[in-house]
């Protein structure tokens, strides 16, 4: 699993996922991602385009980070997942917590 992050606008943290999102991957992505998501950042997108796979490790770990930046008030959003990851975060309700969009721009305009 890599993880890496970029800027967008000067406010918005776009954090860039590729590879499984299982219990390996998230081993070795959990501290940094939890580091890119701490205060005080507040609008946040994850890029979801380059994770073909997601567990229940995977769902657990953005759980607690959004937990973690809406009790700050700030906003969090997904976007473009894969077919089969779009299909598991329905499945368990994750996308009643998390929004996710196809396009980088509707994720943008969310956090703003």
């Amino acid at each position: 699993m890599e993880i890496s992050e970029e800027q967008i606008n000067g406010s918005i943290t776009k954090i860039i996922l590729s590879g499984r999102l299982d219990i390996e991957g998230v081993g070795q992505i959990e501290t940094k991602f939890s580091g890119m998501t701490a205060s005080p950042r507040e609008s946040i997108i994850a890029d979801m385009s380059k994770v073909p796979y997601i567990s229940s490790i995977g769902i657990r770990l953005l759980i607690s980070n959004v937990k973690a930046i809406n009790a700050r008030k700030g906003k969090f959003a997904l976007f473009g997942t894969q077919p089969d990851v779009n299909m598991v975060i329905t499945i368990s309700g994750l996308d009643k917590i998390i929004p996710s969009f196809g396009t980088l721009e509707a994720a943008i305009d969310y956090v703003k």
